[in-house]
């Protein structure tokens, strides 16, 4: 459901839903709104979300990736740049894909 909000540009009510579960949110939830944040450009509530994924998968690359690229495309260079401080602070390296194609 958070994603099929996200999908439709309702961040907001997605992150309500989020706050709204009696249960501790699975991660899958943060980065399918993390993503919406992105696609739609909506930096601040991306902050925050990237800061539940953050405590829930500290060590997962793909949390801070999204927000990189969030910041990117949003021309936020400083705050790249200090998500990338923070990857390094914390030992997280991106893993590098490829393909045989």
């Amino acid at each position: 459901m958070v994603d099929l909000l996200g999908r439709a540009g309702q961040l907001e009510e997605a992150y309500d839903l989020i706050e709204s579960i009696h249960v501790e949110p699975h991660g899958g939830a943060w980065v399918a709104l993390l993503s919406a944040c992105r696609v739609h450009g909506n930096i601040e509530l991306g902050k925050i979300v990237a800061g539940w994924l953050f405590e829930l998968e500290p060590q997962h690359a793909r949390n801070y990736v999204l927000l990189l690229i969030t910041f990117a495309a949003a021309d936020r260079w400083a705050n790249v740049s200090e998500v990338k401080g923070q990857m390094r602070a914390s030992g997280i390296q991106k893993l590098r894909r490829c393909s045989w194609i």
